[in-house]
C-alpha cells in the first residue's frame, strides 16, 4: 500500500508540485505571523532586561513609565535607599542634515548606573555613555557609532550601539544622561520618571507604587494587544486556507481513484488499510510542504520592517498543524474509500 501511495503521487507530481508550492507559500507566511507575534510579545520583556532593576517605583495610579506619564521628586530617593533614578520618555531623533527625523524611546539615568549596572544595556559596538550629549540606540534606528544627531533640539553624539532595545513594535531606545533627559522631558532636573531597584523596597512612602519588571513589560505589551489579536486572526485564515488547499488535491484524488480503491477491495485489501493510504499521503503532502515553508520564509524575513523571531516550538507546531489540517480536510476524501463498493470494480465503466 505504501508503493501504491508513491506511486500515485509520482503519477500525480504536476498537481502535488502546484499543491506544495501552494501550501509552502501560505505556512511560509504562518512561520513569520508567528514569528512576528512573537516579536511583539517578547521586546518588552527584552527591553526592561536590558534596562535593567527586578522593581520598578512609580507614582501612584501610574500603570508603566513607557505608557502613562508621572513624576517622583528626586529627592525621594533619600526615603528608599539603594534606588536609581530614570526618566523615560518619547521624543524625535534627527540625523545630523537630515529634515526630518524618527520617534524614539528616552531612557535617562545616572552616569555611573549607565556606565556600570542598571540603565545599562549590552553594547554591541562602541562604549557606554560617559557626558551629557551622548547617546546609546538601538542598531534599529539605522545609526552608527560616531554619528551626529539631534535628539529634539538637543545635539546629540552616538557613541554606542545596542539590540534588542526597542519599544511599541520597533521604537528604538535611546539611552542618554540623566540631567539630559530631565532637561528635556521636565525642563526641570528636579523629578524623574521612577527609580529602579534590585530588592523590592519593605517599606513603601504615601505616593508611590512598586511594580515588578514583569509587570512594567506587561504594561508596554498592552497598547499592541489588539494589533497582536488581529495577526493571531489572520493566522487562523492561513490555517485554514492551508486545510483547504490540501484538503481539496486529498478529495479530488480519491474521487479519481475510486474505482481502484474498489478493485483493491475486491482483491480483499482490508478498508483501514485504504484509509491509511489516503491519510498518509495528505500527510506526505502537508509535511514536504511544511519544510519548503520553513526554508521559504528565511528569504521572505528580509521584507519585514520589522524582526521576525520565530520561537522554536514553531518548528514543530506547524508541520504537525498541517499534517493534523490536511487529515480534517480530507476527511470527506478518507469517506470517498471508506464507502467504496467492491462491486463497482466489476461495473460497465
Amino acid at each position: 500500500m505504501w508503493l501504491l501511495t508513491l506511486r500515485d503521487l509520482q503519477y500525480r507530481r504536476l498537481r502535488v508540485f502546484v499543491v506544495v508550492t501552494l501550501a509552502a507559500v501560505v505556512m511560509a507566511l504562518l512561520f513569520l505571523m508567528t514569528g512576528l507575534v512573537n516579536q511583539l510579545e517578547q521586546e518588552p520583556y527584552d527591553t526592561t532586561a536590558a534596562i535593567g532593576g527586578n522593581q520598578w517605583v512609580l507614582a501612584a495610579g501610574v500603570s508603566g513609565p513607557f505608557t502613562s506619564a508621572g513624576t517622583l521628586p528626586l529627592s525621594g530617593a533619600d526615603a528608599l535607599p539603594g534606588l536609581t533614578p530614570i526618566v523615560v520618555s518619547r521624543a524625535t531623533l534627527t540625523a545630523e542634515g537630515d529634515e526630518h527625523g524618527d520617534e524614539v524611546v528616552i531612557v535617562g539615568g545616572p552616569l555611573d548606573a549607565l556606565g556600570t549596572t542598571m540603565g545599562a544595556p549590552k553594547l554591541t559596538s562602541g562604549r557606554a555613555v560617559r557626558a551629557a550629549g551622548e547617546v546609546v540606540v538601538d542598531e534599529a534606528s539605522g545609526f552608527h557609532v560616531g554619528d551626529r544627531a539631534s535628539l529634539g533640539a538637543l545635539p546629540v553624539e552616538v557613541v554606542g550601539l545596542t539590540t534588542d532595545t526597542t519599544m511599541f513594535a520597533g521604537l528604538p531606545v535611546v539611552f542618554t544622561e540623566l540631567g539630559s533627559a530631565q532637561d528635556f522631558t521636565f525642563h526641570s532636573r528636579a523629578v524623574v520618571s521612577a527609580f529602579l531597584t534590585d530588592a523590592r523596597p519593605t517599606t513603601v512612602p504615601e505616593g508611590v507604587t512598586v511594580h515588578s519588571s514583569a509587570d512594567v513589560a506587561a504594561d508596554a505589551l498592552d497598547p499592541l494587544q489588539n494589533a497582536i489579536t488581529s495577526i493571531d486572526l489572520v493566522r487562523g485564515l492561513l490555517w485554514f486556507v492551508t486545510a483547504v488547499i490540501i484538503g481539496a488535491v486529498v478529495f479530488l484524488s480519491a474521487l479519481e481513484r475510486q474505482r481502484d480503491f474498489a478493485i483493491l477491495r475486491a482483491m480483499g485489501t482490508p478498508r483501514r488499510t485504504l484509509l491509511i493510504g489516503v491519510a498518509t499521503e495528505a500527510a506526505l503532502i502537508a509535511f514536504v510542504a511544511a519544510v519548503v515553508a520553513y526554508a521559504l520564509h528565511w528569504a521572505m524575513i528580509p521584507l519585514f520592517p520589522l524582526p521576525v523571531r520565530v520561537p522554536a516550538r514553531a518548528l514543530w507546531q506547524i508541520p504537525l498543524g498541517a499534517v493534523a489540517a490536511a487529515l480534517v480536510a480530507g476527511a470527506f476524501g478518507l469517506r470517498k474509500v471508506a464507502t467504496a463498493d467492491p462491486a463497482s470494480a466489476f461495473g460497465g465503466r
